[in-house]
């Protein structure tokens, strides 16, 4: 069983702390940009080391030792069926950042909304 997340194109306001909290992260998530190019998307994906087109559409990730992903880029958002480690899930995040700079990480167990930093930090936290 995974840990899935989903990647947003959100501006934030000035000042916004991150991890945002669950309620405050709905009122965000509403202001989330849509992808009109998810053919685009897939692309981007497909020029990172890892990378190969999977079934339905889907983008397939393979990281080192048993991390892997399937990317299934939507409209809304781009959905990520995860047993990455966190790094690799940062670096598919930072690739997809140069073709798409507002990208936030939406923890969809938590409700949290997350830069690379916040959540990085939040996986190296103590459990």
């Amino acid at each position: 069983m995974g840990y899935d997340i989903e990647f947003i194109q959100l501006t934030v306001p000035a000042g916004t702390r991150f991890p945002v909290e669950p309620e405050s992260a709905a009122r965000l998530l509403k202001k989330a940009v849509a992808f009109t190019d998810l053919e685009a998307v897939r692309a981007s994906l497909l020029k990172l080391d890892g990378c190969r087109p999977g079934p339905k559409n889907a983008v397939d990730y393979l990281g080192r030792g048993l991390s892997y992903a399937r990317v299934f880029p939507r409209q809304a958002a781009i959905h990520i069926e995860n047993n990455c480690s966190a790094g690799d899930l940062l670096k598919i995040l930072a690739h997809l950042q140069k073709d798409f700079p507002a990208l936030l990480i939406f923890d969809m167990q938590n409700k949290q909304l997350h830069t690379a930093e916040s959540y990085k930090a939040w996986w190296a936290r103590p459990l």
